[in-house]
């Protein structure tokens, strides 16, 4: 028996008789003739329009900034002559002082160790006048014990005792009584 979905009554196909609607009329599964594109959300022309158009802009540009630096080069060069060739013959000189350290690593650990042998070390800083360096650590401990020289001035003797005192209200200009 035929099937009258099928051309020429053939064999049913492996996924079932479905026929026409599935195959398309190519035969390609999941063709359907009916559903296409919409074709005004796009328009070829223009894009391809553009593109050229992009293109010419692009490659104007690059000429125009050929010759803008050809003009540049010519009224440099009539300005500012070429060097004469007894210069070009001169040996290059080596450059001013302060030059580039060869090894920066080496030297600053090196000035670090120095530093940090003075740190922790005595040592005479003038032996004609008696001046000499102890280690930080000390330096601090003594300091601790005596306490640091204080200055000794008149209680409120400029200003009448009275002192200076920050104000916000008074642009930091205020005076308060001293008590003794």
């Amino acid at each position: 028996m035929a099937n009258p979905t099928k051309p020429h009554g053939g064999p049913p196909d492996q996924h079932g008789d479905h026929g026409r609607h599935d195959r398309g009329e190519h035969g390609h599964p999941g063709d359907n003739p009916q559903v296409s594109f919409e074709r005004k959300d796009i328009n070829i022309v223009q894009i391809t329009g553009f593109g050229i158009g992009l293109l010419i802009a692009f490659m104007v540009t690059v000429f125009a900034m050929y010759a803008l630096f050809a003009y540049y080069r010519t009224r440099e060069d009539k300005v500012n002559p070429p060097n004469p060739p007894s210069m070009l013959s001169e040996k290059p000189t080596m450059p001013p002082a302060p030059r580039l350290q060869p090894e920066p690593v080496k030297e600053l650990k090196e000035l670090r160790d120095n530093e940090e042998m003075l740190l922790s070390s005595y040592g005479w800083v003038d032996q004609a006048k008696g001046t000499v360096h102890i280690p930080v650590d000390q330096a601090i401990d003594m300091v601790a014990q005596k306490g640091l020289p204080v200055k000794v001035s008149p209680t409120g003797g400029d200003n009448g005792g009275f002192r200076m005192i920050p104000s916000d209200a008074s642009g930091g200009k205020t005076l308060e009584k001293i008590s003794q």
